[in-house]
């Protein structure tokens, strides 16, 4: 009797340890995805950051290929044409920057993207 429920303990404490190292496994994956995330978010805004300090800002269209990480990153400029503010004024010289984020993660193809507006005499010297 006292065998049968040794070996009763150890069924039990095998599927517990298997449940356990499975469920560690899926937090690993996680953190390393979320990792990958956080880093493409910050170059997405540091490629934001690049192109809309540019002082003679204008159309434009670039690709950066795919790195040792796999990610390859896109960059839109493009004028924005009829723009109003709050008070139903045109807005002259604004520019939408969009930068695209996008890599094979195993699972299929993900996408990520971050865009921001800019005026263009923003960053112009000062003479």
């Amino acid at each position: 009797m006292t065998l049968l429920e040794v070996v009763l303990a150890l069924a039990v404490f095998s599927i517990a340890a298997l449940a356990l190292v499975g469920t560690i496994n899926k937090i690993a994956d996680v953190a390393t995805d979320s990792q990958k995330f956080l880093e493409v978010e910050q170059t997405l805004e540091s490629l934001i950051d690049e192109y809309g300090k540019v002082p003679q800002i204008r159309d434009m269209e670039e690709e950066i290929k795919p790195g040792s990480d796999g990610v390859a990153y896109k960059v839109i400029v493009e004028q924005v044409k009829d723009l109003k503010n709050q008070e139903g004024r045109f807005l002259q010289d604004m520019y939408h920057i969009r930068a695209i984020a996008r890599w094979n993660d195993g699972s299929g193809p993900t996408e990520v993207s971050a865009e921001t507006l800019r005026y263009a005499g923003a960053y112009l010297p000062v003479n």
